[in-house]
């Protein structure tokens, strides 16, 4: 396909998400405020922008074409109660709960109060009209939008009504999380979903905030989750971003996280991939300063047609830094996995030490995996590795746990769950772990 045919069908594509846009704002009854300017800023931005290709070499293994295909509208909040999201909380979990459902708030199953003082949550429109957050919250807003060449961040800015804002003060550490459960229900035509999260830790401050994406049991149809973090870690300041996802079989995904580390800081995060039709996940962190770690832990799982991208970047900008990287994934059927970990370490980034493993069973003759990691050292005096493992369950295993009276599929379980518990281990909060176990439990269990 030419160039320009592929300019043309996207040229199409983007006018339907201006149509949409356009609707949206004739809609909107509340007042001018200053996030519509940066929403109508990057809803221009769009149309300046393309969608990706499988020319381009970041998404040589994915195409987004299907993703794009359908007439998307803006969902609402209705069809969900207290009882329909207990399935969906981490079992004795006490968290700070807020949920959105098809992409919009649902304020009388959210829990805006009892912070711990020195933490603050909040919809993104009302920190900007806050005196104490409001220079804070545009600032954040200016960088994602400055230069930016990722047509779904700008895509998400342009239709993130409902975004937050997490900060915390100097020195305040939050014991219990802020969990933001997504939900989708059904809805007649295919939604388009669109949250943002601003995450800023301040010098010497700790707090853990969980994504879960979920479709809600008994739903169907098409929709497209398109979400963006951005996250600032002060110095000698610790983030736990949890991303728990099990979407539709005709749900689409694309996460991204944009994340910057200042010194003796700590940003961990933990991914589960369960769901979803396509699914794409971007996740950068970038070094401010030095004697900080970098933690990443992924885990995947695909069946039938699914497609699982996982990208990483780290960026060793500084001396002195550390970074953690392991994914493990299992697919079968006809489901597709792919992996692409780049790590940076430039010239002045001496003495840094990066670790990256990405391993991945496949189960099936159908099944796809394509796993890429990558080092880019330019500095002399650093401690890297690297590594990628594609391969099949040890027959010689599952023959010795069917000797011990397990059925074959029992056994073969058995095998795959022991094979990512690895990762799993490295999950800070124990009831997020738990649930991450139930719910893979669950899918070997399909």
């Amino acid at each position: 396909m030419s160039t320009t045919v592929a300019q043309d069908r996207y040229t199409a594509e983007k006018q339907k998400f201006q149509e949409l846009f356009d609707q949206t704002e004739a809609a909107n009854q509340q007042p001018a405020h200053p996030l519509d300017e940066y929403r109508q800023r990057a809803m221009a931005m769009v149309g300046q922008l393309d969608f990706p290709t499988r020319r381009w070499e970041e998404y040589k293994y994915t195409s987004v074409n299907r993703i794009l295909q359908p007439d998307y509208a803006i969902g609402q909040a209705q069809g969900v109660d207290a009882a329909d999201i207990q399935a969906y909380l981490p079992e004795g979990m006490d968290a700070h709960l807020i949920v959105f459902v098809n992409g919009q708030l649902s304020d009388s199953l959210s829990q805006f109060a009892e912070l711990p003082a020195g933490m603050h949550v909040m919809l993104l429109r009302d920190a900007m009209d806050s005196d104490r957050f409001g220079s804070i919250a545009r600032e954040h807003m200016d960088r994602i939008l400055k230069d930016q060449d990722d047509i779904f961040v700008a895509l998400n800015a342009a239709f993130s009504q409902h975004s937050l804002f997490l900060y915390s003060e100097k020195n305040v550490a939050c014991e219990k999380p802020v969990y933001i459960l997504h939900l989708s229900s059904n809805a007649e035509t295919p939604i388009l979903n669109s949250h943002m999260n601003i995450a800023v830790a301040e010098t010497g401050s700790e707090f853990a905030y969980i994504e879960g994406q979920f479709e809600k049991q008994g739903a169907t149809g098409t929709y497209f989750n398109n979400i963006y973090n951005r996250v600032a870690v002060g110095p000698n300041a610790h983030i736990h971003h949890y991303c728990l996802q099990q979407e539709g079989a005709e749900g689409f995904v694309v996460n991204r996280v944009d994340a910057e580390q200042d010194r003796d800081s700590q940003f961990s995060n933990y991914t589960v991939d369960l769901g979803g039709r396509i699914v794409r996940n971007n996740l950068n962190t970038v070094h401010k300063g030095s004697n900080l770690t970098t933690n990443y832990y992924g885990v995947y799982f695909g069946k039938e047609q699914q497609h699982i991208d996982n990208h990483t970047f780290i960026d060793h900008a500084v001396p002195h830094c550390q970074s953690n990287e392991l994914y493990k994934g299992i697919v079968t059927d006809s489901a597709r996995g792919v992996f692409n970990g780049k790590v940076m370490v430039r010239k002045d980034a001496q003495k840094t030490n990066a670790f990256q493993q990405s391993s991945s069973l496949v189960l099936s003759n159908k099944a796809e995996m394509d796993s890429k990691p990558q080092l880019e050292i330019f500095a002399d005096d650093v401690k890297c590795s690297h590594g990628a493992t594609i391969g099949q369950l040890d027959e010689s295993s599952v023959f010795y746990l069917r000797s011990r009276g397990l059925n074959d599929h029992q056994a073969r379980a058995m095998l795959q769950h022991a094979f990512i518990a690895e990762v799993l281990e490295y999950f800070k909060h124990e009831q997020v772990r738990d649930f991450a176990e139930m719910l893979i439990n669950q899918k070997f269990e399909q």
